[in-house]
């Protein structure tokens, strides 16, 4: 792997974006994170992704393409790519995420999801997408270490659920594989004033698995009609087992991110929020 650019060589990056005429010479890049994986700038109206996975972001700028043409939901379109150093941008797409909103509406963001998604399966190439084979019995161990993580957080009742929830053996995991987002949360769709949605962000971790990871979030940060509505209308009537095994997904990830916040209350302030307005209709029918 090539390395990608680090944090501390934005200069590379003010020189790209002058030859690719894309930012002025004044706008200089701001670093937005830094990950294990990934590097996040933001430029003047530009948001500027850089990895050493040469493959993960030739594999993402592929994806983002094909995207653009298949759904009439706004999606970042990159319009600056140097494959051999793991370089992309693409400009800032207007809203507001949603998990900084309390009021969702749940008929646009739905009809928005069934057009996003169902143009992603239907025009990627699954030959183009990893496989995410990480089994439910994983996830179900990885859920009840963060719950030993997150237990003093919660009140009595929400330890019941949780507990409940976790008492249960998990779900079998579908040998059955589609294109997924894979990381659908309330943070990567953007919102307007009116609740329309604007945009969908962060297809870093698509892959081909289990279709209750994508309802799953859905279900977790809209609710279940909702997530039944998408659900059904990308792949027909649902199953009980169907229904469990995104009620487990959803509920996994909402332990997930009760401890991304946790780690960081200051900055994640809007994950803990989240997950303390979902809790009830993600864990409220726990036996």
């Amino acid at each position: 792997m090539t390395p990608a650019v680090s944090p501390e060589d934005p200069a590379r990056l003010t020189e790209m974006g002058r030859r690719y005429r894309l930012w002025s010479p004044g706008e200089e890049p701001t670093l937005v994170s830094h990950g294990a994986e990934n590097t996040t700038f933001a430029v003047g109206d530009y948001i500027v992704r850089c990895s050493a996975d040469l493959e993960a972001v030739n594999r993402e700028v592929e994806l983002l393409n094909i995207l653009a043409q298949a759904t009439s939901v706004p999606t970042p379109t990159p319009e600056l790519h140097e494959s051999e150093l793991g370089i992309f941008a693409y400009r800032r797409l207007r809203g507001t995420p949603l998990i900084h909103r309390r009021q969702r509406d749940s008929k646009k963001i739905q009809r928005a999801l069934i057009d996003a998604l169902s143009g992603f399966r239907q025009s990627l190439p699954a030959s183009r997408l990893p496989a995410d084979r990480y089994p439910n019995e994983e996830w179900h161990e990885d859920a009840v270490q963060t719950y030993r993580s997150v237990q003093s957080h919660l009140n009595i009742d929400q330890v019941r659920l949780v507990r409940a929830f976790l008492d249960e053996p998990p779900p079998h995991t579908r040998s059955v594989a589609l294109a997924q987002h894979n990381d659908l949360g309330a943070e990567h769709i953007l919102v307007d004033d009116q609740g329309e949605v604007t945009g969908i962000i962060d297809w870093t971790d698509a892959a081909l698995t289990d279709p209750a990871r994508d309802i799953g979030s859905i279900y977790r940060d809209i609710g279940p009609e909702a997530a039944v509505c998408v659900g059904e209308a990308l792949s027909g009537p649902l199953t009980e087992d169907e229904v469990r095994r995104i009620r487990f997904h959803a509920r996994c990830r909402w332990l997930e991110d009760v401890a991304f916040g946790i780690r960081d209350p200051l900055t994640r302030k809007p994950y803990l929020d989240n997950a303390w307005i979902t809790f009830d209709h993600t864990f409220g029918d726990a036996s």
